[in-house]
């Protein structure tokens, strides 16, 4: 037997091992595609709604790539979400129409109303202002006669997104060290500075800062604010006065008055006899 005889015997092998598995992968059991629940709208949900139990029915026997493809909610995970849009009954719940609160608008608390303003690098600590960092903002101005003056505009102010105009300012990635308890950045090649500002305030609080540098036409400068914290820490205890020695005696009988005048200011006064009808005891 040559050699073009045995690659011809080793070809008709592999063609007929290759003709079996694809035989056998024809009719043997394949496995059932997973399914899933996908959360439902039972009813018309609002825009800027939070998403309630009432609120919600289940699909069940989706199928997991069906739903991955759209972004669907599960009935656990959609609950305490914001609406984007309008959910009509029977669609589901993605997220394209339903997001975490922070965001869609920066901050989990409601009563806080989310204002935006920009301010130029060297007033805005260098442009490294960051989510989460406490400001005051100030505003620079010139009265009527050209007199320049500063007003603090509102105090401890939370910064709750940053941007260059739009753009991303930082590609930084921290990651803590376990054993140092450090965080080691990463990445960063990327930075740019800060100068436009978002922050969560009090509805009062965004009126003062939209008049202020809106119709007052303020030019914004901003600081990281002094720590409360840390200066109710640097506070200089109180020390209570202790009682003043009895004057005109040596030392030694002085702090025995002292400490007999005391002891009677602390004793209650007797109160006096009891009497009868007649006065007698």
């Amino acid at each position: 037997m040559n050699a073009r005889t045995i690659v011809l015997i080793g070809a008709v092998a592999i063609l007929g091992i290759g003709a079996i598995m694809i035989i056998s992968s024809m009719f043997g059991q394949q496995a059932p595609a997973r399914t899933t629940d996908v959360a439902v709208a039972r009813q018309v949900i609002e825009p800027y709604t939070i998403i309630t139990q009432d609120m919600l029915s289940s699909e069940n026997d989706v199928y997991e790539r069906d739903a991955e493809a759209r972004g669907a909610w599960p009935v656990e995970s959609a609950l305490g979400l914001m609406t984007t849009d309008k959910i009509m009954p029977g669609n589901w719940v993605t997220g394209l129409n339903a997001k975490p609160v922070k965001d869609v608008r920066f901050a989990d608390d409601l009563g806080l109303e989310i204002v935006t303003f920009q301010a130029g690098i060297d007033k805005a600590v260098g442009g490294e202002l960051r989510p989460g960092h406490i400001v005051n903002l100030y505003g620079t101005g010139r009265t009527r006669e050209g007199d320049p003056f500063t007003r603090l505009v509102e105090p401890q102010v939370w910064v709750v997104e940053v941007s260059a105009s739009g753009q991303q300012v930082s590609s930084e990635t921290p990651i803590p060290d376990p054993e140092t308890g450090e965080l080691v950045i990463e990445g960063g090649d990327r930075n740019r500075a800060a100068s436009t500002i978002t922050v969560a305030v009090r509805p009062e609080q965004a009126y003062n800062i939209v008049n202020a540098l809106g119709a007052e036409g303020l030019s914004p400068w901003v600081t990281l604010a002094a720590s409360q914290t840390a200066s109710s820490l640097l506070a200089t205890p109180v020390t209570l006065p202790s009682p003043s020695p009895t004057f005109g005696l040596p030392p030694d009988i002085a702090a025995t008055a002292t400490a007999i005048a005391e002891q009677l200011r602390n004793t209650p006064v007797p109160s006096g006899p009891r009497t009868g009808g007649g006065g007698m005891p």
